[in-house]
């Protein structure tokens, strides 16, 4: 089972002997305006609306992301439902709903491995867990691809809420509040992807 094994947090700390605390990711959040695409994208969805986790993540979830990939197209690549395998023994192995990796469109996973997406039917608690792990994963993944970035955001979402965190230094720190805005969740992934082609670009 690998990530999905993580059902808390505290799993995850304790086991890799980590750290987490609350801590404000976003100061302040700029709002950002959808396009008319995902306004379009987003109220199809309605039509039929999702009931479980995989339609959340295919109807919702997913459009959120390539709006982002649109935009910054030219710097990240997007994947959804790979594997990243670095330590099963440990649990760290399996496959991810969402990531990004800081470089053009390829047809393969390639470090570095920038920011991950677990997509939740309803436990969020759950959802933080898995998607911690697969930060960490995603920093060991990097590291032994010789792309060391010591900076991994996270994120789980319900498709309603969406819960941010952020891997540094070995801690976790997470944002006190989830957003369920969709200009804000927008302005948030502009803010975390601007940050890595300010710094590691």
């Amino acid at each position: 089972m690998g990530y999905s094994n993580f059902k808390k947090i505290r799993q995850v700390v304790k086991r890799f002997d980590l750290d987490a605390q609350f801590a404000i990711l976003f100061e302040p959040i700029v709002p950002k305006k959808a396009s008319e695409w995902l306004i379009e994208s987003l109220r199809r969805s309605l039509l039929s609306p999702p009931t479980n986790e995989k339609s959340k993540a295919e109807r919702i979830v997913s459009p959120i992301l390539l709006e982002i990939v649109n935009h910054y197209s030219e710097h990240i690549s997007f994947f959804s439902g790979e594997d990243i395998s670095v330590n099963p023994q440990e649990d760290l192995a399996g496959e991810c709903d969402f990531f990004f990796a800081l470089h053009p469109a390829k047809p393969y996973i390639d470090a570095p491995i920038i920011t991950l997406t677990e997509s939740k039917d309803e436990d969020m608690e759950w959802g933080m867990a898995q998607c911690a792990a697969q930060m960490l994963g995603a920093k060991l993944f990097n590291q032994k691809e010789g792309k060391n970035i010591d900076v991994i955001y996270g994120c789980a979402t319900d498709g309603i809420e969406w819960q941010f965190m952020r891997l540094q230094n070995n801690t976790y720190y997470i944002h006190p509040n989830s957003l369920t805005q969709l200009t804000d969740i927008l302005g948030a992934w502009h803010q975390i992807i601007q940050f890595y082609l300010d710094n590691y670009k």
